[in-house]
């Protein structure tokens, strides 16, 4: 019986059962109506808190944010996207080991073909996390041949710059930019992609672009500026590394504080 159709006459055989209890005793009938009200609050306890995680996770609350996520796997039934969420909180908050654990549990049972890409994606980054850039590359690569979206190839795009052939990456990227021109995320990949092979001016092109859409993590304002210092625009390289040392890392990041402090630092003292 399809999901709806089996949906549809249960919502029926209810209505009719709570009819028949307030024919035959009107506090009977009240009685099951707070009764069905309660398991339906009970039943759907993991959407609020899954809710709650992601306004905590939108205050860049991470840890917060885990641990409503953490209840709303817990809560059974738990919706197959919220296992997505709790698994993608278990590795903005470093534990990439555990967001396997559940990724890997939640794609043995789900048939679900959204479902089954959403955790592969996550899946990929977790392998990355752990230092498997292999695995996480192949399982990407592997989501890419069913499924194309802008997530997905922003997600490989940066993969495959990060671990693997320029020219190639480039490739890529550039095919990504064809799909979506307007998503901070392949922006960058071509920019930080042209800057690694030595195209400045291509690269600041790209940054231009980007830059306009004021990213919210350091790694565009640092690569921005090192681009414009290589150019010999300098004023503008040091007010783009300000910017760098006001913005948080990114998880994925392979920039570290310290760099972009020694920048920082040498910018100024040729000014």
């Amino acid at each position: 019986m399809k999901p709806l159709i089996k949906l549809a006459l249960t919502g029926a055989a209810l209505v009719l059962i709570v009819f028949i209890a307030f024919r035959l005793y009107t506090l009977l009938g009240w009685g099951l109506v707070i009764i069905l009200i309660g398991g339906m609050v009970y039943a759907s306890r993991s959407n609020y808190y899954a809710i709650r995680g992601s306004t905590a996770f939108a205050a860049d609350q991470f840890e917060q944010a885990l641990a409503w996520y953490r209840k709303a796997y817990a809560s059974k039934p738990c919706p197959e996207k919220h296992q997505v969420g709790y698994a993608y909180m278990l590795m903005r908050t470093g534990d990439p080991e555990q967001a396997v654990a559940v990724l890997q549990k939640l794609l043995s049972r789900t048939a679900n073909h959204e479902i089954r890409m959403q955790a592969r994606c996550n899946l990929a980054t977790a392998y990355w996390l752990q230092g498997k850039r292999d695995d996480g590359i192949k399982e990407l690569e592997g989501v890419f041949e069913q499924y194309k979206n802008t997530l997905v190839y922003g997600n490989l795009g940066y993969f495959k710059l990060m671990h693997g052939d320029l020219n190639e990456s480039l490739e890529f990227n550039l095919a990504a930019y064809a799909f979506n021109n307007d998503d901070k995320t392949i922006l960058d990949n071509c920019a930080l992609n042209y800057y690694m092979l030595g195209q400045m001016t291509e690269a600041e092109a790209m940054f231009e672009q980007l830059i306009s859409k004021s990213p919210k993590r350091a790694e565009p304002y640092y690569y921005y500026a090192l681009t414009l210092n290589k150019l010999g625009k300098k004023e503008e390289a040091a007010e783009q590394i300000k910017l760098a040392l006001s913005k948080d890392l990114s998880f994925l990041t392979t920039v570290t504080r310290f760099e972009i402090e020694e920048v920082a630092k040498e910018m100024d003292a040729e000014q």
